[in-house]
């Protein structure tokens, strides 16, 4: 079983998947792995504890279009729950109302079928006048709730169908398997994994030591993106679809053609995201206006419960969020977007978000289900045309340098960099925090692109024999990002230590928390050997996790900073799909940020500043690689060489 942290990622590789789908069919699958469940866990109550409100002109989306009445039940359908393993689990009734075509609903008792997947506690339902309050029922839960905390018994979850919102004081601890919470929030340990030849250490320990800023009681109104809860004959429907960004934060929900697949692997090839996505494909030139208003509620709901912009990632406060149905129209694609002409639709949408958001991990992965399969490929090569300056200032970076670093005979893997015949410094090259399978190779340089731990602790094992060695480079400057699992052990290697913490800022509620995990290898000893003096090369390409391990080696002091200022991003990745099937993903607003002594939030998206800057020419170059590189760090730093 694949550990917590193995799911988490920061590139655009594996990342956390948050998808939502249209079309009727089938089912969707049950009870998550506790490593799935605990992958929800941990950063779930970071994220969903207050929701952007919408306010807007009627010509401006939201407002212009006022959906139907729903007064009856047009028919029902049994739908499957599907799990990454493509073996349902469950069974949900999914319900389609009067007047809204295809769109799927839940009663609240399927809903809450759906919320136990995620949850083994129990429910039990009371109603005041137009408040339905779900609250812990120990008949149902499962063996271990008998070991809660005892106010974990009063957490309730309300629906107000007649101001239609939702909210809850305990949100965090009611959308996340209890059994993985540390004092209701967070997650109380990760258990070892092995994959291939190669053993991952044991985290022993992981859990919340502080929340430097609380979060906020959760509330969210429906109403302000004109959607509804609606109640027939006693009954409650929910909207699933509008739902999922609040209750599925980081688990992939992809509903199509009536059933519902959830935590797909994009890299598996039996059963993935694939799967969920062509079991609904139909082509369809034109929708009808509810169906587009629709997306775009979905859309705009999305957005403001997970996305910060990245040009507002440097304020504080909510106020200072811009809500997306505004965001849409500044950007100039709002109309597109409303359009029921799917072509208009399909092409604002990739401008959108490629040359808006553009925060360097966006990406648009396929075109809605609208769409044939043959059309796929027109869609996705209209990304090139459009993107934004942060993304392609980040490859061009990173072409300029691997180009120069091959032109030196540098590739990933580990160089020695001599003086009179005697070894005086060590570089770590590798492009990323990978996480495949390791195998039994004992070559450095395939290692550096399989497994990023196992290749870390082979070159340490092989700097120990150079005994002449005192300085090691770990050389991010082409490294794009990867596995957190592999970036937090990354540090474990440089601070001499079995512990690091992590903190992570929500950018919606401006809360932050900080995460502490004590790690050993399998055979109980300590990852390093002895004591050096590390440095961090970065260019302005080291993104996502390259910039946190710059950023937490800068602020925690374990390495120098050296190069060029990095590419910035530490954002969680979110995989989402749309009402109508477009499946993209983008940053989130969970950043790995940074404090200083004092426990003060530092912004990070924007690149981490070095110590010492290096010319680009300078980075690979001299009679051998990393010749210049040496004698730069030795006149600068003379006393550790």
């Amino acid at each position: 079983m694949k550990a917590f942290f193995r799911k988490l990622s920061c590139n655009q590789k594996n990342a956390f998947r948050v998808r939502t789908g249209n079309t009727k069919g089938h089912d969707t699958k049950a009870p998550f792995s506790r490593t799935h469940l605990a992958l929800a866990s941990l950063f779930t109550l970071l994220l969903l504890s207050c929701v952007n409100t919408v306010e807007t002109d009627d010509k401006n989306g939201i407002g212009s279009y006022k959906f139907p009445e729903a007064t009856a039940v047009s028919g029902k359908y049994t739908s499957q729950v599907y799990l990454n393993t493509g073996t349902s689990v469950a069974q949900l009734e999914t319900t389609y109302l009067e007047n809204w075509e295809n769109i799927p609903f839940l009663s609240m008792d399927e809903f809450f079928k759906f919320v136990s997947l995620v949850n083994s506690r129990g429910w039990k339902l009371e109603k005041n006048n137009s408040v339905y309050t779900y609250k812990y029922n120990s008949e149902n839960a499962a063996p271990e709730h008998s070991s809660w905390p005892e106010e974990w018994n009063e957490d309730q979850l309300c629906f107000d169908i007649e101001k239609q919102t939702i909210y809850s004081d305990n949100f965090v601890r009611i959308i996340t398997d209890t059994i993985n919470l540390n004092n209701g929030i967070g997650i109380s340990g990760v258990e070892k994994t092995d994959k291939a030849c190669t053993k991952y250490p044991k985290i022993q320990d992981s859990s919340l030591t502080t929340q430097i800023q609380p979060k906020e009681k959760f509330s969210f109104d429906l109403s302000k993106y004109d959607l509804k809860m609606f109640v027939i004959d006693d009954t409650v429907y929910l909207p699933i679809q509008a739902l999922a960004p609040l209750f599925c934060v980081y688990i992939t929900c992809s509903f199509s053609a009536g059933d519902y697949f959830l935590d797909l692997d994009t890299s598996d090839k039996t059963f993935n995201t694939g799967k969920a996505y062509f079991c609904g494909a139909k082509n369809q030139k034109t929708r009808s206006k509810l169906l587009a208003e629709y997306n775009y509620r979905t859309l705009c709901i999305l957005f403001d419960t997970s996305y910060a912009l990245k040009e507002q990632r440097t304020q504080f406060g909510k106020s200072n969020i811009t809500y997306f149905n505004d965001e849409f129209f500044k950007a100039g694609t709002g109309f597109d977007i409303l359009s029921t002409d799917t072509d208009t639709y399909e092409k604002a949408l990739i401008k959108f978000l490629m040359n808006r958001i553009d925060d360097g991990h966006t990406a648009y992965n396929n075109a809605s289900l609208l769409h044939s399969p043959s059309e796929f490929y027109y869609y996705y090569n209209l990304v090139g045309p459009v993107l934004g300056d942060r993304y392609k200032n980040l490859m061009i970076t990173r072409y300029m340098l691997r180009a120069l670093r091959e032109k030196a005979n540098g590739k990933p893997g580990v160089f020695y960099v001599q003086e009179n015949g005697t070894d005086k410094l060590a570089v770590l090259s590798y492009d990323g925090f990978y996480d495949g399978e390791a195998g039994k190779t004992t070559d450095l340089s395939k290692l550096a692109e399989q497994n990023t731990y196992a290749f870390l602790r082979a070159s340490f094992d092989d700097i120990a024999k150079h005994s002449s060695v005192q300085n090691v480079v770990f050389d991010v400057s082409c490294n794009g990002g990867g596995a957190v699992i592999n970036f937090l052990l990354n540090l474990l290697f440089l601070n001499k230590s079995a512990s690091v913490y992590l903190p992570v800022k929500n950018y919606i509620d401006n809360s932050v928390t900080k995460f502490f995990f004590t790690v050993e290898d399998e055979n109980g000893k300590e990852l390093v050997k002895s004591g050096y003096n590390f440095y961090v090369l970065t260019s302005e390409f080291s993104f996502s996790c390259a910039n946190a391990l710059a950023a937490q080696c800068k602020y925690q002091n374990l390495a120098k900073i050296i190069g060029k200022q990095s590419g910035g991003g530490a954002a969680m990745v979110k995989f989402t799909q749309t009402a109508d099937g477009a499946l993209f993903q983008t940053s989130s607003a969970l950043e790995m940020c940074v404090l200083d002594s004092e426990g003060n939030y530092i912004c990070i998206d924007g690149g981490v500043p070095v110590d010492l800057e290096i010319s680009y020419e300078n980075f690979y170059s001299g009679e051998t690689t990393y010749q210049n590189l040496y004698e730069i760090l030795k006149k600068e730093y003379a006393e550790n060489f």
